[in-house]
């Protein structure tokens, strides 16, 4: 049952979840079906938090560019002449009228109501028919571009400006994936669906091995031993690292696919696969011969559109046997994801009743209890300049 807006946002409505992991509760029903708690995760989570928005090649040219919608704001994401990648508003300066649509490649921003034009920066360049206005100056009417940082070839974005940079935010968990030379990979695949879920349900499924065996008993679960102990590292992220043999890419009974290794690999990076999850929405593998990771757009409490990627070293790709053997990765891909779908979507539609009342977390979702304290001290208990 949904309480009252004043007790969703106290605190003391959260005491068994902020509990030590073996002894707390998952987050209640209302964290992943109520309006008021999700417009208060758009304003203080998502909007000032760092976003994966994605690879950088998939704007490789000068003027690519991506419109999208993302916390209710019409976006373009655009490879500028700077060679720089930048986020901008997608609603003209004049009268408001949306700008670009879809993807593709432009030289100039042009609004299609009056041909109000903007350099790929956001720097309003053009304005015809303007000259007899009082008091008007190009340089005031720009798009608004919003912080942009490059990690490891992927972009992430901050709608709100101030807090900690993205490496400040991300603490060790650079060095912890250094060895898998993110930034040398290259997209092979991206697939975008959209499932009747709650955001966080989604990533939570990513970040626990206790669905395994039921959900993916004939697909992947063989893959996978028990996870090793979590490691106590500094940033806002999570971390599993689970060990096997081969790739966890690849179904069970078809090892013998695998692709070669990346190069260069350490320590036991070389021997199993890391599943990290950078608070609030950037969920990622990396395994022995490729990564895939997840951009999350929150579309409303139960709905979640998610583009999933699959990355692999640029040598890897460039091999005469990629397009057939990587049809087995897609496989196991498209098979343990529509699992996953499955039960994610009953999971919402229990939710969603009254009936609901939280149980207990197992020693095999720590993530889960870890990012709900993370969330509750964000959404619910706020930092102080988020007051304002």
């Amino acid at each position: 049952m949904t309480p009252d807006t004043r007790s969703m946002f106290d605190p003391k409505s959260y005491s068994k979840v902020m509990r030590p992991p073996l002894q707390a509760e998952p987050l209640p029903g209302w964290c992943y079906t109520s309006e008021e708690f999700y417009r208060r995760e758009i304003e203080q989570v998502f909007s000032r938090n760092w976003i994966c928005l994605g690879r950088e090649d998939a704007l490789p040219r000068v003027g690519d560019y991506r419109a999208f919608e993302f916390c209710g704001k019409k976006l373009i994401l655009v490879r500028s002449a700077e060679n720089r990648i930048s986020l901008l508003d997608n609603v003209c300066r004049h009268r408001g009228t949306l700008l670009l649509t879809g993807s593709g490649n432009t030289n100039v921003i042009l609004c299609p109501f009056h041909h109000w034009g903007y350099g790929l920066d956001g720097v309003l360049r053009g304005a015809p028919a303007m000259e007899q206005t009082e008091g008007f100056h190009k340089s005031d009417y720009g798009l608004r571009a919003y912080e942009v940082t490059l990690w490891n070839g992927f972009i992430f974005a901050r709608l709100v400006p101030g807090g900690p940079s993205l490496e400040e935010a991300m603490g060790d968990m650079d060095g912890l994936v250094a060895t898998y030379k993110m930034g040398d990979m290259t997209c092979a695949r991206q697939k975008v669906f959209t499932v009747a879920c709650n955001w966080k349900l989604f990533i939570e499924v990513f970040m626990e091995d206790y669905h395994l065996k039921a959900v993916h008993k004939s697909s992947i679960a063989g893959t996978y031993t028990a996870p090793e102990p979590l490691e106590r590292l500094n940033g806002d992220f999570a971390t599993i690292f689970n060990p096997h043999q081969g790739t966890s890419a690849l179904l069970t009974g078809e090892q013998h696919l695998a692709l070669p290794p990346i190069a260069g690999l350490t320590g036991k990076a070389a021997a199993g696969t890391r599943y990290l999850f950078f608070y609030p929405s950037f969920a990622y593998a990396c395994t022995v011969d490729c990564m895939w990771f997840f951009e999350i757009y929150p579309e409303g409490p139960s709905r979640t559109r998610v583009a999933m990627n699959m990355c692999f070293p640029r040598s890897t790709v460039a091999r005469q046997d990629f397009a057939e053997k990587f049809a087995a990765y897609e496989q196991r891909w498209d098979v343990s994801m529509k699992e996953d779908l499955v039960v994610l979507e009953l999971q919402q539609q229990g939710l969603e009743t009254d009936q609901y009342s939280p149980g207990r977390l197992s020693h095999l979702e720590p993530v889960v209890g870890m990012f709900a304290n993370w969330l509750i001290r964000h959404a619910v208990e706020m930092p102080r300049d988020a007051r304002s």
